[in-house]
């Protein structure tokens, strides 16, 4: 019998375990605290319902904040797909747009992108059952050129325009050097898988150790890396498209602070966004509330000026704005299953 999941009439369904619902338990308290937190810091309670209707009041910013997280979901799916095709795996970018629409569903749902990815690589594995360590590779190289463009985009914006610099509280500027030392390490390391997965790198290491080289996975692994290193067409696609969508992820966020009034420079926004994505990605909360909110209104209200009511608003319409399309996923998957078909239509 073949251990691989089921997925003839949707994603697999897997027993609940303990240590899935005491996970699911951790973090919806952590959702209920950091939540109560950010609620806490708020000089009038009743603000929130009140700039919730301000931004119902504001179509044009309500258009654009779907707009800019629909970009989110259009670029990340075309990332995803060049890596895919940059791999020798065929497939139709509808087809990928499908499982990255699908995905946001999962990704607001669930515990975080994890679930999202997890659905994607086994949809796409169903079909290409001989590639699972290639499809995997894909997702790993995925984020780490979202890491990149999210990376340079808080390092241009914080140092560049000299937001670092003018920050004269102390929280704020120790996060602000936290998070420069965390991306440029990250970039660091990224560039150097780059460059040790050179066809000459890879044959020093399999003369010093021929025995790990020879491993089927590690071979798969490697080869994945050199594909991308010597395509430069799909790493250069990958890459714009990964910028546009950290972009347009981040502009949503801007979006929702133009909904309620709140005229907050751009560029504060691309120097705040990349340390609220990646503290929010933190296992802490469910997809990121609160933490997402606090740290949103930590930073924002400090280089910004404005009320916490306000940041705090505007971080749950950015975020709404994201979860409206994973709503139009949900929708998309009860009418039509057809993309966690084994093979295509």
């Amino acid at each position: 019998m073949s251990s691989e999941p089921s997925l003839d009439a949707g994603p697999s369904r897997k027993k609940i375990g303990p240590k899935t619902i005491a996970l699911f338990l951790f973090k919806l308290l952590g959702t209920t605290v950091f939540l109560y937190w950010a609620f806490s810091q708020m000089e009038d309670q009743s603000a929130l319902a009140e700039n919730f209707r301000l931004a119902l009041t504001s179509p044009f910013w309500l258009g654009c904040g779907i707009a800019f997280a629909g970009i989110t979901v259009l670029t990340s799916a075309l990332r995803w797909h060049v890596l895919l095709r940059a791999q020798s795996i065929d497939v139709s970018f509808s087809y990928i747009g499908k499982l990255t629409l699908i995905a946001a569903l999962f990704n607001v749902a669930s515990f975080g992108t994890a679930a999202g990815d997890a659905m994607k690589m086994i949809s796409v594995m169903r079909r290409y059952p001989d590639k699972k360590v290639v499809i995997t590779m894909t997702v790993m190289i995925d984020h780490m050129v979202g890491f990149i463009s999210g990376g340079l985009i808080f390092l241009v914006f914080a140092w560049a325009f000299g937001t670092v610099q003018a920050t004269e509280n102390f929280g704020v500027r120790q996060a602000f050097i936290a998070t420069t030392v965390f991306q440029t390490v990250g970039i660091f390391f990224i560039v150097v898988m780059y460059l040790i997965s050179s066809d000459r790198m890879l044959e020093k290491f399999g003369g010093k150790m021929p025995k790990m080289m020879a491993n089927k996975h590690i071979q798969s692994i490697t080869s994945s890396l050199n594909c991308i290193r010597s395509s430069w067409k799909a790493l250069t696609v990958s890459l714009a498209a990964s910028f546009a969508l950290s972009a347009s992820y981040f502009l949503a966020f801007y979006a929702g602070l133009q909904t309620i009034g709140e005229d907050v420079a751009v560029s504060t926004i691309f120097t705040v966004m990349p340390i609220v994505d990646v503290v929010s990605a933190l296992p802490i909360s469910i997809s990121g509330l609160g933490v997402r909110e606090r740290a949103f209104d930590f930073l924002v209200s400090e280089l910004a000026g404005i009320a916490t009511s306000s940041a705090v608003s505007a971080s749950l319409i950015g975020f709404l704005f994201h979860v409206f399309w994973g709503v139009v996923g949900g929708i998309y998957l009860i009418f039509d299953r057809s993309a966690f078909a084994k093979h295509p239509h």
